[in-house]
């Protein structure tokens, strides 16, 4: 088995833990003691507790997880941090994800300029005018928008960018066939057939609670900035925004009702440095003075 194909099995029998796949690979860059030790070995040469060498070498024998791979790696496109199409923007980024599995146009990943766009499941009334006035021109320019396929606004931006003929590319907190929310089933359809949805989760992986922040620092990351449509203080949405300015991107949020709980964590932003935008022209000039600096992302 080729090395490419172990790091799958491997994400896949360790449902996509990185720390402990990243020790492994810095141990065994190869890949090459994985398939043929005992869990004795396995135990020693990757410094691992002994009850967990013994799960992960009975994982690593047993043919289902073998046989289910090859079958997801026919219906899905496969990305590993392996691969010489593995998009640059993800591999400057802490914790970058090491495998991702991929439905629709993997070429957009290559699209620039892309922008990420978030914000609140609970939109107010006018959230969908605020995403049409931003998203919409953005869009039609040729711009590719990254968000996360949620209720509210991420669905917004997503529908934004179809009905403008443009581009988006959706990142999942569970795997490709474990659709979330199921009532996007239209959307996701939609993406996987004319755009591109991505997930780091395995096919069959359902989502879970702590998925979603994690998958937050991958829509920040193809995004040459991210644009916060609504937000409260306390939200995923700040996660966002932090993996974000952890990774040297420029954040920008649209300023809302001073009364409104769901446009406060956008008033927090920019009152601790991140640009207040008012029109779209902005972000256009934004990419006009940045764009040199993410030719090498293309």
């Amino acid at each position: 088995m080729e090395k490419r194909k172990r790091l799958l099995l491997l994400h896949r029998v360790l449902r996509g833990r990185r720390k402990i796949m990243q020790r492994i690979l810095t141990l065994d860059p190869q890949l090459d003691i994985l398939l043929h030790s005992s869990f004795q070995e396995l135990m020693s040469h990757y410094q691992l507790p002994e009850s967990f060498a013994i799960t992960l070498f009975n994982e690593l024998q047993d043919e289902t997880h073998r046989a289910t791979l090859e079958q997801d790696m026919q219906t899905f496109c496969t990305l590993t941090c392996l691969d010489e199409a593995y998009p640059v923007a993800l591999r400057h980024i802490p914790d970058p994800p090491l495998v991702l599995y991929a439905a629709g146009n993997i070429g957009l990943l290559r699209s620039q300029p892309a922008i990420s766009v978030v914000g609140t499941r609970q939109p107010t009334k006018s959230a969908a005018d605020k995403v049409a006035y931003f998203v919409d021109p953005l869009a039609a320019a040729g711009w590719t928008i990254v968000s996360g396929m949620a209720k509210g606004i991420d669905s917004m931006a997503h529908h934004a960018a179809i009905r403008s003929n443009g581009n988006t590319i959706a990142v999942l907190g569970g795997g490709l066939r474990q659709l979330y929310p199921r009532s996007n089933r239209e959307l996701f359809n939609n993406l996987s057939d004319t755009q591109l949805v991505l997930s780091e989760y395995f096919p069959d992986q359902h989502p879970q609670q702590y998925h979603f922040p994690e998958r937050n620092r991958i829509i920040s990351a193809l995004g040459f900035c991210t644009l916060v449509v609504e937000a409260k203080k306390h939200s995923g949405t700040m996660h966002t925004v932090m993996h974000a300015l952890e990774q040297g991107r420029d954040v920008f949020a649209i300023p809302g009702d001073p009364l409104e709980d769901r446009t406060a964590g956008c008033h927090q932003m920019i009152s601790e440095g991140a640009g207040i935008i008012f029109e779209p022209a902005q972000l256009l000039e934004e990419w006009e003075r940045n764009k040199s600096k993410w030719i090498h992302f293309i």
